[in-house]
Formats: structure tokens, sequence, C-alpha cells
């Protein structure tokens, strides 16, 4: 069990390390975040950048939008486990020996079960992003609104087999065939490099809509990273006489910027001397993305909202390498030089081929939003302050990092109290791959300053021990 924890532990420690935005649940901005990420037809501004380009042109506080590290960064993580941390300390925080000192849980087979079924039950997903620049501008509905940000990503996915828990916990046993095809490793980390344009397309007021606005977004991408299981069939069992009777069948791709120094062999572009950490690493890879958006106003309440983003893909081709195995083996204990050596030689295998290279797809995903008035809804007198409610589905075309085929809805409700009173934001998330989330965020304008803090789960904080998504962004926007 000590090998287990430890193994845990570190898979833990590598989901924090790593961590990426975009997709149809990944990490935007603050306030996105405190609305649950219900932001199609809210945005507005800077706000509006990697979620739909349309919005820029619509009419914000002032004209011109700016975010930087300066007094405080755009930033946000987003961590989600298949095991909580109550059972986390259950099964690895020890227990009391009955004189006061601390050792290991002896675990029962039922306690080996269970931790099996939770930690397969789903994937560690990290999502990490940082805005070091982003502005926007609206000139005016003739001329349009102009947009640009640079944007790091950076993201992990893991998904266990339960047939590698099993025997991880166990150990081999006979009868039982161990297949490791449910194992999915990605992890990537990558720069967005944007340019946004957005006007007015037309204006009816007999229409039933009164206003459309239109945006693109082209992005230059920089990939410093990669690492993805591309297949995985291998199995194995335990047969007549403890001969391990099995086959390797997988493929995992990888490449790493030649700064990072990652050496595959004798035709490596790289050698661990290489590595030079730099703000500007030699990319890996490299690509082209687009965003497209449609925004239309029913009316002075209602507002309407359409966009595909992240349309396009990476072509990962410096120092890239594809690490296989294949083959049928029987290993039976004891045995030669040259079975082991032929056994090595089917379970690892690598592609260091510089003149190849393959793609990975950006996490494109369709949002549909709507988003109402409420204090501006003809049915309601007096309104303290100004408040509006969203609705979203946001669909996932990919299972990149960051994005999943499952559908997504969210409520968001946005109300300003006006005066010095914060804004209050909340918002409910259900699907995708982190199922009900309820969010909650506080917004703060200090003249030309405006200050975000948020969660897309507050349920969490308000019970850690039972805790399996953890999720905080902050971010400063100045208005001129």
């Amino acid at each position: 069990m000590k090998f287990t924890k430890i193994f845990f532990m570190l898979l833990i420690l590598a989901g924090n390390s790593l961590a990426q935005s975009s997709g149809s649940y990944g990490f935007t901005d603050a306030r996105s975040l405190s609305l649950a990420n219900t932001y199609t037809a809210r945005s507005l501004g800077v706000d509006a950048l990697g979620i739909n380009p349309a919005n820029l042109a619509l009419q914000d506080l002032t004209s011109f939008s700016l975010k930087t590290v300066i007094p405080l960064p755009t930033i946000g993580f987003n961590f989600s486990a298949p095991i909580s941390m109550e059972r986390i300390n259950y099964f690895f925080g020890g227990v009391d020996d009955g004189s006061g000192k601390k050792v290991g849980r002896y675990l029962t087979e039922a306690d080996k079960s269970e931790l099996g079924d939770l930690l397969s039950d789903g994937e560690f997903i990290t999502n990490f992003a940082i805005t070091p620049l982003a502005f926007t501008i609206n000139i005016n509905k003739n001329v349009g609104a102009f947009g640009f940000a640079v944007t790091d990503r950076l993201g992990t996915n893991e998904r266990l087999s339960r047939a590698f828990l099993d025997l991880a916990f166990s150990g081999l046993t006979s009868g039982n065939v161990y297949s490791f095809s449910d194992i999915v490793v990605k992890s990537a980390y990558w720069r967005d490099i944007s340019l946004s344009y957005a006007r007015q397309i037309f204006k009816k007021d007999d229409f039933f809509i009164k206003e459309l606005f239109g945006g693109i977004s082209l992005k230059m991408v920089q990939g410093f990273y990669y690492v993805g299981t591309a297949k995985n069939n291998s199995q194995f069992q335990l047969g007549d006489k403890n001969k391990i009777i099995g086959s390797w069948d997988y493929e995992v791709n990888t490449a790493f910027s030649p700064d990072i120094g990652v050496n595959y062999g004798s035709d490596s572009v790289s050698t661990i001397e290489d590595f030079s950490p730099s703000l500007f690493p030699t990319p890996a890879g490299s690509g082209f993305g687009f965003d497209i958006g449609f925004t239309g106003k029913i009316n002075e309440q209602l507002t309407v909202g359409l966009a595909l983003t992240d349309i396009g893909s990476i072509t990962w081709d410096k120092n890239q390498a594809t690490i296989k195995g294949s083959g049928n083996f029987i290993f039976e204990g004891y045995t030669t030089k040259e079975a082991l050596d032929s056994l090595e030689d089917k379970f690892k295998k690598i592609t260091n081929d510089l003149s190849s290279s393959f793609s990975t797809s950006l996490p494109t995903a369709l949002r549909i939003g709507v988003v109402y008035q409420l204090d501006q809804a003809p049915f309601i007198g007096s309104f303290p302050g100004q408040m509006a409610v969203s609705f979203d589905y946001n669909q996932g075309f990919n299972d990149e990092i960051g994005n999943t085929k499952t559908p997504r809805f969210s409520l968001g409700i946005d109300w300003n109290p006006g005066n010095w009173i914060p804004f209050v934001r909340t918002g409910l998330s259900f699907g995708g791959k982190q199922g009900f989330n309820w969010a909650f965020g506080l917004g703060f304008m200090l003249g030309p300053l405006d200050f975000n803090f948020a969660t897309s789960n507050f349920n969490s904080l308000l019970g850690m021990n039972s805790a399996k998504h953890l999720s905080f962004g902050m971010d400063t926007k100045w208005r001129f």
C-alpha cells in the first residue's frame, strides 16, 4: 500500500502542477466563473474574447477595456478528481494504533474494491489559464470593435483503468484479464495570440431581431508540449503454471519544446543540457484557429448569442515522437536474456522521425446563450439596482483538454445593487464533466478599475471534506 499511496499522491501533485482553458468547460475569466460560465450573451468588452467575439460590438460601460498583470493578473485554475478529500483521508490518512501513534490503515478487500471504484469512476482534470495582456476598443457602430489577447493555457486529463488499480492493490489473480484500454492521459501547454473584430450587421426596428452583431477572432497558436494516448488496447492475464500471457498495443504521442530538454535518444534534437526556462520557449508545434459569433438584441431587455469557438488544430513537428508497443508475449518468471530483450522490444519503441508530425484539434465548442435584463422588465416595478439573468448551452465537439462531448447547461444571475455595494454573482451548472456546480463571486468597481473574485465550486467550499471539484479565479479590468 505504500507504493500505491506514493503513486496516488504523485498523480494528484502532477495534476496540480499542470493545468488549461477554453472548450465547453475550461476556465475563462473570473466574472464568467462566478456565473457558472454562463457567458455567451452576457460577456462584454475584454471578457468576450474567447467566448463570443460578436459581443465586442455591444455597448459596455466604456469603449476601451484592458487586462494585464497590474495590479492583479488574470489567472484561474480548476481541479477535479473522482474521489473526495474525506475518502482520501480515510484510505491514506492513517489510524491511531491505540497509543496515540498514527500508523497506516490496513485496507480490507472491501476497502480496496471501493477505492478502485472511486478512482476509476471519473477523471483527474486540471485547467489553468493566465492572460498577461488583453484589450478591446469599440470605436463606433460603423467602424466596429477590435480586440487583442495573449493567453497561456495548460491542462491535463487523466483516467485510470480499473484493471490497473486492481493490479496495484491486489496483484495478479488467476483467471482475471487485465485490460488497460480505459487509461487516458492528455497533457498540453499552449499559447493563444488572437486578433478579433466585431461590428453591427444590421438594425431593423420592424424585425424580430432589432439589432444583429457579428464577430470573428483569428488565433495564432504556439504549442510548447503535448503528451497524449493515441490508443491503448494492451492486456494480459495469469495463465497456467504462473505464466503471464498478454499483448502490447498502445501508442503515446509526445512533443516538447527543445528548450525543455527532453531527450528521445540518438535522433533527438534536444538534450537535458538544453533545458533553459523562458517566458518565450521555442514552440514544439504551431497552428491556427478561429472563433465566430453572433449576438442579437430582441428588445431592450432580451439578448441572444451564438458562437463557435476554437475551430482549428495544432501540428506538432518539433522534437516530437511516438512511443508505442505491439506484439504478443509470454513471461514465465525465470527466462533468458534474449527473451527479456524481446519482451522489452515489444513493450517500448520510440519513433523519433523528425520528418513526421501529428496534429491535435483545438477544443472546439458550440455556445448558445440568452440574457434577460430583469430590472428593465415591464412587469417589474421599482428594482434595487440592476440584475441580469442568463442561460447557456455549451456543447463540445471533441474530448480535448477543457472540452467534452457531454452537453453543459448553466444559469447565471448578475446583480449590481448600486452605489459602493459589490456586484453579487452566482450561478448553477449541470452536465459536462463536472456535473452539478454552484458558482459564486464578487465584483468591485473602483473608478476605472474592476476587481473580480470567483469560484465555480462554491458548494465544495461549504463541504470541503466531500469536495471533488475546486476552482478559483481572479482578475482586474481597466476601463477608459
